[in-house]
């Protein structure tokens, strides 16, 4: 079973507005770095990082990546005009594997 799960957010970055994301799901590898790749052929360059904010117990308080930004140049499908799309990916392990002693 993979040990990974991926989602995808989807932005408009040249209007500014979200217009769509995935469901998290199992991507084709569990390799971090041939994931990476993959999705940078696929989304464009890496820009970023995706961070959340970690527990309030650790102090200072710090971010922790989780993901990364991609950004490519796209066409709309209805016209010849282009947009800036950034693709948001966060990376979890899969939570139904059970947990060994």
């Amino acid at each position: 079973m993979p040990e990974l799960e991926i989602r995808e957010s989807y932005v408009n970055q040249t209007k500014g507005y979200n217009f769509g994301s995935s469901v998290w799901y199992e991507p084709f590898t569990d390799n971090i770095g041939d994931l990476f790749r993959a999705l940078q052929r696929e989304f464009g360059r890496c820009v970023s990082k995706v961070y959340i904010d970690a527990p309030v117990a650790f102090y200072p308080a710090t971010a922790k990546p989780v993901g990364w930004v991609f950004e490519k140049k796209c066409q709309y499908t209805d016209c010849m005009e282009t947009y800036i799309q950034e693709t948001w990916v966060e990376v979890r392990k899969n939570e139904t594997i059970p947990a060994t002693s």
